[in-house]
């Protein structure tokens, strides 16, 4: 079987749901269509969002400038001190005023349980020993104070959360007398980081921040406040290879939905890097249902998973919320395009992976994001 980060081929999607492999270009075409989902505050500066992640030791040669960086995990290869110092002495040398790095899998020198041998004697007193899986994975385990990994001017959050101050570019241009001068005040923005992962394959002590599939290691735990959410694992449905062979977190996207911030960044599947405008309409409920609904036929072989025609044939809530896609779609389109309205409460989910694909190369450009 293939592994579950990989993505099949384009028949395996057709064989497993007939119905949404057709949907999902329509459903990808009306998103794009209908413009930005979020625009920056009336007379507001706009504040430029660098997105990376999975860089895995490597460095990529040009990042775009921009008013803040996020790196959403995966810095290291063996989550020793060594690679992770490296990765982020590479970042602090990066002109970005503002800075936010979350940890990955890979990152194990974070998650106590998961540490090299050679990092272990910053463990104070073996206070760790009995830290289980879901508790690493949904609470701060404040570390930073003994932490060997000198930051400098980035914010690293584990659980945590910063809010970072944007000011205005500096315009000093006079105008004619006539038109008074206007002043934009500074923008704020609240950034939430948590690095935990659903072990969909069974993984080792050496990956970081590990929770069972089916535990909940999401609900209630982003502030409400927050403005760009970076976790590493993807929601489901989103940029983690959706439809059918979902990798992505259903908990995750609840929360999401919860808290609905400007920005979510993510990264851990490499191949769905990208980024998605989401308008948490009806039209995008529909498309997660159906992805839910079907995400269970990715355990099928080939065989089994050819009854997938007859299963979306005679599946009328599949087709309902199809129509649901593709009705509130269209509409959205024409409030967008036609009537010149505005999304509201929109935003992006950007997966950040710079590694391409398996290659063990850097070859997805980073994302970049204006709010």
């Amino acid at each position: 079987m293939s592994s579950p980060f990989h993505r099949r081929p384009i028949s395996d999607y057709f064989i497993s749901s007939p119905l949404v492999a057709l949907l999902y270009p329509l459903h990808q075409a009306l998103l794009r269509l209908r413009g930005s989902p979020r625009l920056p505050p009336p007379a507001a500066h706009p504040i430029s969002v660098v997105c990376i992640s999975d860089t895995h030791t490597q460095k990529w040669p040009d990042v775009p400038d921009g008013d803040l960086l996020i790196h959403a995990g995966d810095l290291a290869n063996d989550g020793s001190v060594r690679e992770i110092q490296a990765a982020v002495d590479w970042l602090r040398s990066l002109p970005h005023k503002h800075k936010v790095v979350i940890c990955g899998n890979h990152d194990g020198y974070f998650d106590p349980r998961s540490r090299l041998e050679e990092d272990r004697d910053e463990t104070p007193n073996g206070s760790f020993v009995g830290v289980s899986a879901s508790t690493a994975s949904i609470h701060e385990i404040d570390d930073r104070n003994g932490s060997r990994i000198d930051w400098g001017d980035i914010h690293y959050l584990q659980h945590s959360a910063v809010t970072l101050e944007f000011n205005p570019p500096d315009t000093t241009s006079v105008s004619d007398a006539k038109t008074p001068l206007t002043h934009a005040h500074p923008r704020l923005l609240t950034v939430y980081g948590a690095p935990q992962i659903p072990a969909i394959v069974p993984m080792g002590p050496e990956h970081a921040f590990t929770y069972p599939p089916k535990f909940d290691a999401w609900s209630g735990t982003v502030p409400q406040e927050t403005d760009i959410l970076v976790t590493h694992t993807p929601p489901q449905a989103h940029l983690d290879l959706s439809p059918v062979y979902s990798t992505g977190c259903p908990n995750l996207l609840n929360e999401a939905w919860r808290v609905r911030p400007l920005l979510h960044v993510f990264g851990h599947i490499h191949e769905s890097a990208g980024r998605e405008p989401v308008f948490w309409d009806e039209a995008q409920r529909a498309w997660e249902r159906l992805c839910a609904a079907r995400r269970v036929r990715a355990r099928y072989s080939r065989v089994v998973a050819l009854g997938g025609f007859f299963r979306d044939l005679f599946d009328p809530s599949g087709w309902v919320d199809a129509a649901r896609v593709i009705v509130y779609g269209v509409l959205g389109v024409i409030w967008a395009q036609i009537w010149g309205g505005e999304s509201p409460g929109g935003g992006w989910m950007v997966n950040a992976a710079c590694m391409y694909r398996g290659s063990g190369k850097l070859g997805n450009p980073p994302q970049v994001i204006v709010l």
